[in-house]
Order: structure tokens, then C-alpha cells, then sequence
């Protein structure tokens, strides 16, 4: 009776510890894969690694001269944390118009409105959740208008 007690218990326990975590996708590419790996696939595409920026450890920053952003992978033990990527423009309105329209086509692709943490004109703030993890996308219009996306493996409840 132990045994099969015993055996019943390990079956249960097998079963809660096969499920494998979701991870999001950043650009086709699964944040559940290993930051190294992760560099070298945009590397493969490209981008160019900024070594003035990167910290051998925390962070990989890519850019590339096709396009108006920057990636930044931060990550610990190779476990990718965040993704963010930074567009730089040199006026307000270009900007504005970004965050709408990558608000909308992530709105559409989560399929569910997001959380506005602000509203402001010159700042805007939408937050995406999903089981799988957040999307911050973030526009500051200040001295520099910037917009930022961030990607993160953190599931936080608003």
C-alpha cells in the first residue's frame, strides 16, 4: 500500500513539474532562449553589437543602420529578463504617432486593451499583460522625445 501510495505521489508530482513556462515573442524570437542565443540571431540579421554601450554580464545593446531603434537584451545567468527597444526622434510629433500606431498593432494583437498607467500629452504610459509576461510601451516628449518598449518576463498584476 506504501508503494502505491508512494508511486500515486511521484506520478502527481511528475505531472505538476512537466508543464513548461510561455515565454513572449520578441520579433519571432522566444525570450525562453538563452541571451547569447538571442544576440546572435539578431547578429545574424544584421544588427551590429554597440560595444561602448554593452555590459559583458547584464546587457547586450544592438543596432543596426536599416532601422530607427536600438535593442537592448538584459538578462542574468543568460536568462533573458528584458527586451527593450529605443526609438530617438527629433520631434514630438513623430513620436506621438509611433505609440499610437504600436499601441493599436499590439492591442490588436493581444486582442485586449491595455492598462494606461499615463495619458498625458507629452507623456504616455500602456501597459500589456499576458500570461506569458509584460509589454511597457512608454513615450516621454520632453527635451529628447523617445519612445520605449519594454519586453519583460516579469508578470506583474495591475
Amino acid at each position: 500500500m506504501k508503494k502505491l501510495l508512494w508511486a500515486f505521489v511521484a506520478v502527481i508530482a511528475f505531472c505538476a513539474c512537466s508543464g513548461e513556462r510561455g515565454y513572449l515573442d520578441y520579433r519571432g524570437l522566444s525570450m525562453g532562449m538563452s541571451a547569447k542565443a538571442m544576440c546572435d540571431s539578431f547578429l545574424a540579421r544584421g544588427f551590429q553589437l554597440d560595444s561602448n554601450l554593452t555590459d559583458s554580464g547584464s546587457s547586450y545593446i544592438l543596432y543596426s543602420q536599416d532601422v530607427s531603434y536600438k535593442i537592448g537584451i538584459y538578462y542574468t545567468n543568460d536568462t533573458i529578463g528584458n527586451i527593450i527597444e529605443s526609438y530617438t526622434a527629433s520631434y514630438n510629433d513623430s513620436t506621438s504617432e509611433l505609440w499610437q500606431v504600436i499601441r493599436d498593432s499590439l492591442n490588436e494583437l493581444q486582442g485586449r486593451m491595455p492598462y494606461m498607467a499615463k495619458r498625458a500629452d507629452l507623456h504616455k504610459e500602456a501597459i500589456f499583460q499576458t500570461d506569458e509576461g509584460t509589454i511597457n510601451v512608454k513615450l516621454l516628449n520632453t527635451y529628447s522625445p523617445t519612445l520605449e518598449i519594454r519586453y519583460s518576463t516579469e508578470i506583474v498584476e495591475y
